[in-house]
């Protein structure tokens, strides 16, 4: 046999057996999810600062151990690093992609609660912005890239990138246990996958994950002080507004052509940035590849599944409690 070829059936039999152990850790970091969580349900409640760092250690701690005992922690996972020039479009790039997330997000507020967004919200009337800020943007984009797009993304695009950027975004978003979340997050999770991929670093979705929940946070303080120096009408307007309930044709209306501007921006941002790090021609190839769905299903193994089915049914039972107070308990 042709050594290329002994070598290339060597690579995919690296790439499933990695795939094999990623799905595995899959599944561990959700057991220890659900065991931290139902630890915490036995407690008072837990202050917001606490409640944050436990539950970045759930999700964290399992891929952690996994890639230490792998090694090459550097080469296999975080890569490359990033030029100043791609920094800037990468913040420019997560910039236009925000109307398409906001887009989703309101949508998916038409149907489900919003129980971390409240949370938050209220949590940042108490709190220094400062804290709020490395709580809420700069830890989940170091710990949660880290997690999904190191260990979970880069365990899979060996097999198919473009199957694997859609797999990460699922466990990126059911791993956030709630049906609101899960609708955007889902979505983050692949466009920051193939940000990874075409710029081969994870620096890429550290990037872009802190542009993300960086900006809702300055928000969140920087809002309430422009409405309080705004004229009283315009205040009762605007308030008014804020008060009407979220329908499809309202959040549609107010947010689908800026969504559609700001991802055709984003494409051409996304070709600008792969082009730099000449990785144009490989994504191209990668989004023309045939059997994608059949590559996608394949990577679905037993203790994938079942992680995946146990975040969904918990999802779906916190929803019900949220909207039946009385089912508290399930």
């Amino acid at each position: 046999m042709p050594t290329c070829a002994v070598s290339k059936k060597g690579s995919e039999v690296n790439s499933l057996k990695r795939k094999e152990e990623v799905n595995l850790v899959f599944l561990l970091t959700v057991a220890v999810y659900l065991a931290v969580s139902f630890l915490i349900s036995f407690l008072p409640s837990l202050p917001f600062v606490p409640l944050i760092l436990v539950s970045q250690f759930a999700i964290a701690c399992v891929p952690f151990v996994y890639a230490i005992r792998r090694g090459n922690v550097k080469e296999e996972i975080i890569g490359k690093g990033l030029s100043a020039g791609n920094i800037i479009l990468l913040v420019m790039f997560t910039l236009c992609i925000e109307p398409l997330l906001t887009l989703i997000n309101g949508l998916s507020q038409c149907f489900f609660e919003t129980p971390t967004t409240d949370m938050i919200t209220e949590e940042a009337a108490g709190k220094p912005f400062m804290v709020m800020f490395l709580l809420v943007a700069l830890l989940p984009a170091i710990c949660e890239e880290f997690v999904y797009r190191g260990v979970f993304f880069r365990g899979y695009e060996k097999i198919g990138v473009i199957p694997g950027a859609i797999l990460s975004g699922l466990l990126f978003g059911v791993l956030h246990a709630n049906l609101n979340q899960f609708t955007y997050a889902f979505v983050m999770g692949v466009i920051f996958a193939l940000a990874v991929y075409v710029t081969g670093s994870l620096w890429a979705g550290t990037v872009m994950h802190l542009t993300v929940n960086g900006l809702s946070t300055v928000l969140l303080y920087l809002l309430p002080i422009i409405r309080k120096n705004l004229p009283k009408d315009l205040q009762e307007t605007l308030a008014a507004e804020t008060s009407e309930a979220l329908t499809v044709p309202v959040v549609l209306r107010t947010f689908a052509v800026p969504a559609l501007f700001g991802s055709v921006l984003a494409w051409f941002l996304l070709r600008e940035i792969a082009t730099n790090c000449g990785t144009l021609n490989d994504l191209r190839e990668q989004f023309h590849k045939k059997g994608k769905m059949k590559t996608f299903l394949g990577m679905f193994t037993v203790p994938l599944t079942a992680g995946v089915l146990l975040m969904v049914l918990l999802m779906i039972l916190a929803e019900i409690a949220m909207h039946n107070p009385a089912a508290g308990g399930l």
